[in-house]
């Protein structure tokens, strides 16, 4: 996986080695095999998060169709969430739709913890950035 991150068994997470060389088993026992995270992975679990946040009413597409937000069913929520590599860190843009009437810097601060909280859990590796693109405001039931 070009584009994920690599784990060795000691716990030191990396960027994958560019040379595509395989790495899976190393002499004393140091590396006995490799484990790699998609960002399209990471993009789920970010994904997941931003849905469970209060005033998110979905993840939108990054690119509005037609000059419509689309909202992404829970199957497409990476088509919402980009993942970008730099050294060890992780950057992340979420691209959402929010609640009308309630405060946006809030929901968006809370968006970004949740991001960093679900992402850092689960892999242990540190978030630099979470940016929050508000897509559209759905006003009385309508996105």
């Amino acid at each position: 996986m070009p584009n994920g991150i690599r784990s060795d068994q000691a716990g030191a997470q990396r960027p994958p080695a560019r040379t595509g060389a395989p790495n899976d088993i190393a002499v004393a026992g140091m590396r006995q095999g490799k484990i790699e995270v998609s960002p399209r992975a990471i993009a789920t679990i970010a994904g997941r998060a931003v849905s469970e946040c209060y005033g998110v009413v979905g993840i939108a597409a990054r690119r509005p169709r037609f000059g419509a937000v689309e909202l992404l069913a829970p199957e497409n929520y990476r088509r919402g969430v980009d993942v970008r590599f730099t050294n060890d860190h992780i950057a992340i843009d979420v691209y959402v739709v929010l609640e009308h009437g309630l405060r946006i810097t809030e929901i968006a601060h809370n968006i970004m913890e949740n991001v960093k909280f679900a992402v850092e859990r689960t892999l242990g590796l540190r978030v630099v950035r979470i940016n929050v693109n508000v897509q559209a405001l759905r006003i009385d039931g309508s996105a």
